[in-house]
């Protein structure tokens, strides 16, 4: 025989269960006609013949330019070597990586305190940053001790407003992202103004490049910003922003961190479309488009000056072994991650593999060396959060060891 239930039991049970329905009814009309303080305006649609045709257009104008500046390099390298016949060509190359920018940031303080020889910091014809390194390539461009150390000082001492969820309502499709950043964007208003954009002019002035990637989300493509005329613009207008646009753009994580519209392209993180960007005056050439193949035409009797590509990598080469769960969050996570870092050990490979292309057409030696977070460095607390200030001080702690030590390079294709 069934026991009775009280009345007052049921009662509470009753408007437990009604409050339950009309609160889930009230957050489901909140959800419907709510606007998120996260959306951006819609955009009107192209068709897709204007967007392919945008997108061709693009692509020859980064060919024209390209060209042009290695015109500007031969010039300028050339009028060097008369005065020092063993001058090289370098380049710095910064990886994206997010919170483990520090590792670089770390590296290039370490790398200033390096003995003399041929593996000392060099002064570099490029910097280019993609992502976080997009965030460090301004100071290292600039190349002095108070810039490496002020970009460090950022990274070994992040905020905890740096990234917050938008609010309850973070989920809602209509947002730009999952996340704001305040605290990035108070870091960027502080770290680049106008007197910074003066000097990354004044460093360019001899025709020297600060390239930054990002990705254009409509055209599946990436853009390359030219940091120098930038800041040449935002010196003559007064307006420094976008350059601060630039910094958001390259570190946009899609659905995490919103996108920037620049000039009516939609832009996200630049990782998506190479981790590591080396298209300073070579890129996608045919034979005699080089800069050793400009060279020869232009001063045949002078020697080819040797190119030293320089590459520093904010995260491990390849995944860290692991035991993995077959779960499949685990199973996602894990393959994304796989999938990233093996996109970026190939665009290395095709790097090395450029270099030799390059000698072996006698267009002038090519050396690459590179350098990334070893599989045996673990962070303090594996199940931190991001930004977690002890990784990020353990990795600036790391990058200065190495940055100091020259056998810290690598010289092999991995």
């Amino acid at each position: 025989m069934l026991r009775s239930v009280p009345w007052r039991f049921t009662a509470v049970i009753f408007v437990s269960g009604a409050a339950c329905m009309a609160l889930a009814l009230g957050l489901a009309l909140l959800y419907a006609w709510h606007t998120p303080p996260g959306r951006m305006p819609d955009r009107e649609p192209e068709d897709n013949a204007e967007l392919l045709l945008e997108r061709a257009q693009h692509f020859q104008e980064a060919l024209q330019q390209s060209l042009a500046d290695r015109e500007r390099l031969v010039e300028s390298v050339h009028a060097i070597q008369a005065r020092n016949p063993d001058y090289t060509v370098d380049f710095l190359i910064l990886s994206g990586g997010g919170d483990m920018g520090a590792f670089a940031s770390g590296f290039l303080r370490g790398w200033s305190k390096a003995p003399p020889g041929p593996l000392a910091r060099p002064a570099f014809e490029g910097v280019s940053g993609v992502s976080t390194g997009g965030f460090i390539a301004p100071a290292a461009f600039l190349g002095t001790t108070n810039d490496d150390e002020a970009i460090d000082a950022v990274f070994r001492s992040p905020k905890p407003d740096w990234v917050m969820p938008r609010g309850m309502l973070f989920f809602h499709p209509d947002n730009a992202s999952l996340a704001h950043i305040p605290g990035l964007e108070r870091e960027i208003d502080a770290y680049i103004d106008l007197p910074f954009a003066q000097r990354i002019v004044d460093a360019g002035a001899s025709g020297r490049q600060l390239l930054i990637q990002a990705t254009d989300a409509d055209e599946a493509a990436s853009h390359r910003f030219d940091c120098v005329a930038i800041a040449r613009k935002a010196v003559q207008t007064g307006d420094i922003e976008p350059l601060r646009h630039v910094l958001l753009a390259t570190s946009a994580v899609p659905g995490v961190f919103a996108p920037q519209l620049i000039e009516d392209d939609l832009l996200v993180d630049g990782v998506l479309t190479g981790n590591i960007f080396y298209g300073f005056y070579d890129g996608v050439l045919g034979k005699g488009e080089t800069f050793g193949a400009m060279w020869k035409k232009r001063y045949p009797d002078a020697p080819i000056p040797k190119i030293r590509y320089w590459v520093i990598m904010n995260e491990y080469l390849k995944a860290p072994a692991m035991t993995v769960q077959p779960k499949w969050l685990s199973i996602a996570m894990r393959s994304l991650k796989i999938a990233t870092r093996s996109f970026t050990e190939l665009t290395l490979r095709h790097l090395f593999l450029f270099a030799e292309v390059n000698r072996l057409r006698g267009d002038g030696e090519c050396e690459v060396r590179w350098v990334a977070v070893p599989p045996t460095w673990m962070p303090p607390d594996p199940d931190a959060a991001h930004f977690n200030a002890n990784t990020m001080r353990s990795l600036s702690d790391l990058g200065q060891r190495m940055g100091a030590d020259p056998n810290s390079w690598h010289a092999e294709s991995p």
